[in-house]
This record gives structure tokens, C-alpha cells and sequence, in this order.
């Protein structure tokens, strides 16, 4: 029963973690979207250079948090007892 209860903190944890990184995503992409008319744009730099490293370093976290979080749900359901 405490492995479920883990499993269960364990998947909700996750979950948040990978709604952030998708609502970061979110909110850089917007941010590149209304910048990409910008002579500097193009060339890496402006206000849009942030949100473009964002993006380069938070796929990498948000592929582990979404893939971990997938498997430890389906730990916790498939552990799910009949009736």
C-alpha cells in the first residue's frame, strides 16, 4: 500500500513539474511569435535570445519530467486491483 501512495505522490509531482515547463514553453514561444519581425531577431539577440536558449535547455528536462511521468502513471493504474 505505501508503494502505491509513493507511486500516486509520485506521478502528481511529476505532473506539475511538466505543466510548468509546458505553460515556460508556452510563454517563450508567444514571447519569439511576436518578436520574429525584429532586424536583431534573426540574428540572436534582443529580447527574444532568452526564450530561444529556454527553449534549447528546457526540451531536455521536459522530455525526462513528461516520459517519467507517463510511466509512473501507468504504474499507478496499472497496479489498480479488480472490483
Amino acid at each position: 500500500m505505501k508503494s502505491r501512495k509513493k507511486i500516486f505522490w509520485i506521478t502528481i509531482v511529476l505532473g506539475f513539474i511538466s505543466f510548468l515547463i509546458l505553460i515556460l514553453y508556452h510563454l517563450a514561444l508567444t514571447d519569439i511569435w511576436h518578436e520574429n519581425g525584429r532586424p536583431d531577431f534573426w540574428h540572436g539577440q534582443g529580447p527574444a535570445a532568452f526564450d530561444w536558449k529556454l527553449l534549447a535547455i528546457g526540451f531536455w528536462p521536459m522530455l525526462i519530467f513528461h516520459i517519467l511521468f507517463f510511466i509512473s502513471a501507468y504504474k499507478l493504474f496499472a497496479r489498480r486491483e479488480p472490483g
